[in-house]
């Protein structure tokens, strides 16, 4: 092939500099002229060659021989068979041109050569005298065997022949066809593209009409669609953008808990109700993981949507060295312990709203964990906790009685909730099983080892920090709200909490004083309040615990909401205390019913989740009583009795 070499007329740029190979001396050197000013420089070849070794002389393109057809620069192996033999039989008679000696270029003194080359290559087709001169010229000229490459693929024009304003009308066509329909096909495209030329030519004249091109052409247009925009059409630019991106190396993590992802996912399972064993719906999982060890460090599962619940859930729980889950399946022992805990250093989050609140970053900033959130619909930000989704739910999930697949088409025949069998404390037990036995013992394509041992290997190199006591966790770690002292004590979401230690604020800061509040959304029975410029904050009891202890935040806006519908005050702590009874009540007939979504409700609305498998709202049914036996209200007589005796025997119309 053609290049660089050591003769004279060598034209080659020095450092991008042109410089011409003037003539050779017998001393092994040559004499050199710089283009730009005429400069003529002695150097040897060794030292030619050694500024060519490190990459400081270079061919142009402009500088090599000159060509008649372009030449091919891909590897001669890529070629069809076809085109390597039609070669290789071209550079045959060229050599056995040169082993002729000395020959003439003419038509009568190369066809006698011609004859006898074919004879000895058995080529039933000899080429013409012309044919062979040219092949002989291209090889000359290139000095390289793909200058006799057979170049089909440059016959004809390439290039579309039709109007810019037919194009035009193509696309606009295009567009509109796989904005109805992402199954759009060229057929579609077709008719409306002949609709648009229709009316295109009514605005014009005879003579500048456009022609209408055949459903072929159309075809073979519609083929010349890029890859990249055709999906662009069907799917949207995003999705586009999303297909034909090269992915690149993700961040560079030196150490445990370094940078930390976090994420949701509703399980691909159906978990039944402990007492009566009815299927409740699909759990939602909310997970942080470690991206150097690729090791789960928390996670909180329950029966709500993502919601800042989860996220503090499981927040706490990756922070916390670990307890072992109550063994439910009392034959399936968990071998290992889970050893990940401590304050990480990054929390990698997306764009949902429980992470956009003020409550994760307030804990954030009380913890010293920086938050990143991911540009919008880039999961691959967070490639590692969105990898680790796929693989609980495909590894794990699916291989459980109950599963749903992830696709309603692969379930055929199989009913998901008819083989549910699995209880939230069973799944809760059988997942940290699968987490720390199967998961944590295998070897990571991604780390080249378990993320068991990669995570003890970091431990040699750094020591997890947890916070100074767990009640310095207990007080950063929760909800907060900003409300406003007064005599009455605090109200947060209707509930009154008060107390003697709220009265010395009272006293220093008088009514209206601002207090940051925070609180566990998973029990509203006590607060933590921040008094001003107080070192530590106060734990302020309901002041009516009876209603307030255990009660969620969901449970507490549930009962607010139903009070309101019936027209009664939300406030009044003894209404409150009568709706948490009928929704105990509501609870036990949405377990009951046959409709999932009702029943996926009363398992939100239990509180059931993975720090409490078993909890539940119940209470035992009232019984039965007669209208005469009601309390009769007398405001006269505020004293009265609240049940006067009846001596009218009951009928049927008397009970409710």
């Amino acid at each position: 092939m053609s290049g660089f070499a050591l003769r004279q007329n060598m034209a080659f740029e020095w450092n991008g500099v042109p410089h011409i190979i003037e003539r050779l001396t017998p001393q092994q050197q040559a004499i050199v002229r710089r283009e730009t000013d005429g400069h003529t420089l002695i150097c040897a070849f060794d030292a030619l060659l050694s500024a060519y070794s490190e990459g400081q002389i270079a061919v142009p393109e402009h500088a090599l021989a000159k060509k008649q057809v372009r030449s091919y620069s891909r590897p001669l192996a890529d070629l069809p068979p076809h085109l390597q033999k039609e070669t290789k039989r071209r550079m045959a008679y060229l050599e056995g041109l040169k082993e002729q000696g000395s020959y003439v270029l003419t038509p009568q003194s190369l066809a006698p050569i011609i004859t006898q080359i074919a004879q000895q290559l058995g080529d039933p087709k000899p080429p013409s005298p012309s044919s062979l001169y040219r092949w002989l010229s291209r090889f000359r000229n290139a000095q390289d065997i793909r200058a006799l490459i057979p170049r089909y693929d440059l016959r004809g024009t390439h290039a579309l022949r039709q109007p810019d304003k037919l194009l035009e009308l193509f696309s606009e066509a295009a567009q509109e066809a796989f904005a109805s329909t992402p199954a759009a096909t060229g057929g579609n495209v077709y008719d409306r593209l002949q609709m648009k030329v229709a009316q295109e030519n009514r605005l014009r004249f005879n003579e500048n009409r456009l022609v209408m091109p055949s459903r072929r052409t159309v075809y073979r247009m519609f083929s010349r669609i890029d890859a990249y925009d055709l999906t662009a059409l069907k799917y949207g630019k995003n999705a586009a953008d999303r297909r034909f991106h090269i992915f690149k190396n993700g961040p560079v993590v030196e150490h445990i808990l370094q940078r930390v992802e976090v994420d949701h996912t509703p399980l691909d399972l159906f978990l039944i109700d402990d007492f009566y064993q009815l299927p409740l719906g699909r759990p939602t999982l909310t997970i942080l993981i470690d991206v150097y060890s690729r090791f789960p460090v928390g996670y909180f599962i329950s029966f709500g949507p993502p919601s800042v619940e989860a996220v503090v859930g499981a927040l706490r729980h990756a922070i916390l060295p670990k307890k072992a889950a109550k063994p439910a399946v009392p034959a399936v022992i968990v071998e290992h312990r889970w050893p990940c805990y401590g304050v990480m250093q990054e929390l990698i989050c997306d764009n949902g709203l429980e992470f956009l609140g003020t409550t994760l970053e307030a804990i954030a900033l009380d913890l010293g964990i920086g938050l990143q959130f991911c540009p919008k619909r880039q999961p691959r930000f967070k490639g590692v906790i969105e990898r680790f989704l796929k693989t609980v739910n495909y590894y794990f999930t699916h291989q459980m009685p109950g599963t749903s697949l992830a696709r309603f088409t692969e379930r055929g025949d199989y009913d998901p909730q008819k083989h549910a069998v699995l209880t939230l404390g069973e799944f809760t037990h059988l997942f940290e099983k699968w987490l720390l036995d199967v998961y944590a013992q295998t070897v990571h394509r991604g780390i080249g080892t378990t993320p068991w041992a990669k995570w003890h290997d970091g431990l040699q190199r750094m020591t997890p920090q947890l916070p100074g006591t767990l009640e310095d966790l207990r007080t950063r770690i929760g909800k907060a709200e900003v409300r406003k002292l007064n005599q009455e004590g605090l109200f947060l979401m209707g509930i009154r909490y008060a107390g003697p230690e709220l009265e010395p604020i009272l006293r220093t800061w008088g009514s209206g004083t601002p207090i940051r509040v925070v609180y566990d959304p998973c029990d509203l029975g006590s607060i933590l309040a921040w008094p001003p410029k107080a070192e530590h904050p106060l734990t302020i009891a309901a002041a009516d615990p009876d209603y307030a202890k255990g009660l969620t935040e969901f449970q507490h806006k549930t009962i607010r909401k139903m009070l309101r519908e019936q027209g009664k005050k939300a406030a009044n702590p003894q209404r409150l205390a009568e709706a948490r009874h009928q929704l105990m009540q509501e609870v036990d007939a949405l377990v009951q019913s046959r409709k999932l979504g009702k029943r996926k409700r009363a398992a939100r609305l239990s509180g059931a989740n993975s720090d409490q498998p078993e909890a539940r709202m119940s209470a035992p049914k009232p019984k039965r009583q007669l209208k005469s036996q009601q309390p009769i209200a007398n405001p006269a007589s505020p004293l009265a009795p609240k049940l006067i005796p009846s001596f009218k025997l009951p009928s049927r119309k008397d009970w409710k």
